[in-house]
Parts: C-alpha cells; structure tokens; sequence
C-alpha cells in the first residue's frame, strides 16, 4: 500500500509495548547471548549474534563462541531460530571464522579472540553479503585489547549456513574509526558506513560497491561526510550521531516518503532506553529521542541490569499497523528479548502534549 504521509505519527510516540519472549533455538536449549541483529541473503532470513555460550542437550557449558549465526526457518514464527551447523559435543560453529594463528592463541591460554559485528550484513551485486566487524583479544579480567576493523565476505556454506570469511588485513587500526560496525546500509551505488571515531562519537563513510568489490578493503577507497561534502580524512568528517551505543539505519514506510530512513537503538548511558528517529537522508540530520524502556525477562532492571543491542526487526514487522517488532540483549546470563512496540498513527492528538 502506498502512503506518502507514511503510517506512524512523527515524531514517534509509543502507545504500547508487548514483551513477546525470547528468540530461543528450536532445540530447546537455552543460550545465553546478545546482539541478536537479523539480515535477509540467499533468500532466507539470519540472526546474528555475539557473544554466545554454547551448553549441550544436558544444559552443560561447552565453550563461548564470539559470534554465531542461525536462520528463522518461519518468519511467522519470529522467536524461533535455527543453528545449523552444531558439533557433537554441542558447541556452535562461529560465523567469522577463526584463523589458525588466532586457535594457536586460544589453545595457548593467552587470550580469546572476540570478532563482533554490530553493524548488520550488506547485500552485493552478486548476492553474497558483506560485514564490518572489530577484532579484539580478550585478555581476562576485563582486559579488553581492541585491534581494528575488518570486512568480511558472506558465502553460503552446505549446509545453508552462511559463513563470513574476512578479507585480507584489518582495515582500520585501533586509532582509527570503527567504520561500519555502528551499522550499515546500502543505498543506491554506494554502501554507506556508520562507526565510532576514537572519542566514541558517529561519522558516516561510504563506499562503492560495484564490481571492484576488493576496494572494500583498501581504506583509500573510503570517503566520509564532511558536513557538506565528501571528504578522504576521516580527521575532517562531521559528526552525524551522538550519545547511541548500538543501533540499525534502515529503509522504512512508517513515517513516509519525506523520512524513509529509521533509526532504532540505544545510547551509551546503560538507561535501557529504545531510542527512534527519521531523516530524509543517510547523513541526517538525526534527531533521535527516547520513545520507551527495555525491560528483560529474567534479568530485569530490577535486579540493577540493563538492556542493550536494541535493533528493529522489520521483517517481522507490520509497518502499516504503525507496529514494529525489537529486539534487545540482557545482560548475561540473559538472553536476546523480543517485543512489539504500537506506535502512534498518523494524526494521533496526543503528540506535544
């Protein structure tokens, strides 16, 4: 149905929110786990995930993987995913795969290698996905050493799992912005790149995504939003969000032809607030405001948790309803939540008040 006014009131005001459950696996087994950020390729529909702590069928620990991914077999039914490639003692096989540098390491109990990606999977012209992800090795203890940015090519595996094999070096160094591992979309010709300069606040970058897809991993290739024009120095980019700590960019129909670019995240402050907002263009500019709070299941902000990786579901959503589906991360030992938040229609009389 096209409607130009678009199908929810702007700005955005919640009416109400529905906690639906947990996205759980359909074998039953319980896992604990976060981000929780969905993608559409080779037909079918993904949920990638962070950190995941992999239990057997008796619910016994058997390892942490940093990143996993499973399919939702049935997009009627959102809670449900799928692992598909799981190794008979129960561990889940990693959707960035690991180098044999990166196991000797782990194997020598000098570090876990964390390889997360926050920032969604982009769709190539030939139908394989891209990522942007953050390598760190996890020393113990809070330990945390970050090492950069790094892109990585998404293939369908056998078995209809896909799996992300990255690409050369690390594009960015530690010192250098985390370009699209905020999120990432594509819009006509280019992909464009959301990531945290070193000071924690968001620059936009883009790059073009045709046949030359191995510039995705040469920094010149990168150009950045300068506030009125494209510029090579991420050093002279503009600013273009602030204060949000995870969050999806994405093509919408809720709030019309005028606005069809969406933001739905949350901030760095641990408020377990959703955060919404809507622009006509990629590089804003972003008005974004708290719209309703995340609440978890079995770790509640009662018991002084917070919520966390808030993303839209639109594919589980019904944009003409003015209804969206999200999703959000407990904290540990938590797992990924799944709400429905109303939103107000079009010409809804409570807004300003």
């Amino acid at each position: 149905m096209a409607n130009k006014q678009g199908f929810a009131a702007y700005p955005p005001k919640v009416v109400q929110t529905e906690i639906l459950g947990y996205v759980e696996d359909v074998n039953s087994i319980f896992y604990s786990r976060d981000i929780g950020r969905s993608f559409e390729l080779f037909g079918n529909i993904y949920l990638k995930f962070g950190d995941t702590f992999c239990n057997n069928s008796k619910g016994e620990f058997v390892g942490l993987a940093s990143n996993t991914v499973a399919i939702i077999e049935d997009a009627k039914q959102p809670l449900k995913s799928k692992y598909l490639e799981v190794e008979e003692n129960g561990f889940i096989k990693p959707f960035i795969q690991l180098t044999s540098e990166a196991h000797k390491l782990e194997e020598s109990k000098l570090g876990r290698v964390a390889l997360w990606a926050f920032g969604g999977v982009v769709e190539m012209e030939d139908g394989t996905g891209r990522l942007w992800y953050q390598k760190s090795v996890d020393h113990g203890s809070g330990n945390l050493e970050y090492f950069g940015t790094g892109v990585a090519k998404v293939i369908e595996s056998w078995s209809e799992m896909p799996i992300a094999h990255r690409m050369d070096n690390l594009i960015f160094g530690p010192d250098e912005p985390r370009m699209g591992t905020f999120t990432a979309i594509v819009n006509g010709d280019f992909i464009y790149l959301y990531g945290d300069r070193p000071d924690g606040k968001i620059i936009l970058a883009r790059v073009y995504k045709g046949r030359y897809e191995g510039r995705l991993a040469d920094k010149e290739a990168y150009y950045y939003w300068g506030g009125d024009d494209w510029v090579q120095d991420w050093r002279n980019a503009a600013v273009v969000i602030e204060g949000m700590q995870q969050g999806a960019i994405v093509r919408s129909k809720l709030f019309g032809e005028e606005r069809p670019f969406v933001f739905v995240g949350t901030s760095k402050w641990a408020d377990s607030q959703v955060f919404m907002g809507a622009s006509a263009k990629l590089e804003g500019p972003w008005k974004l405001e708290a719209v309703c709070k995340a609440e978890g299941i079995n770790e509640p902000t009662s018991k002084g948790k917070w919520m966390y990786c808030i993303y839209p579901q639109l594919w589980a959503s019904d944009e003409e309803n003015a209804e969206l589906m999200v999703t959000w991360s407990e904290q540990c030992p938590g797992g990924v939540v799944a709400a429905k938040i109303k939103l107000a229609g079009v010409g809804f009389e409570g807004l300003g008040t």
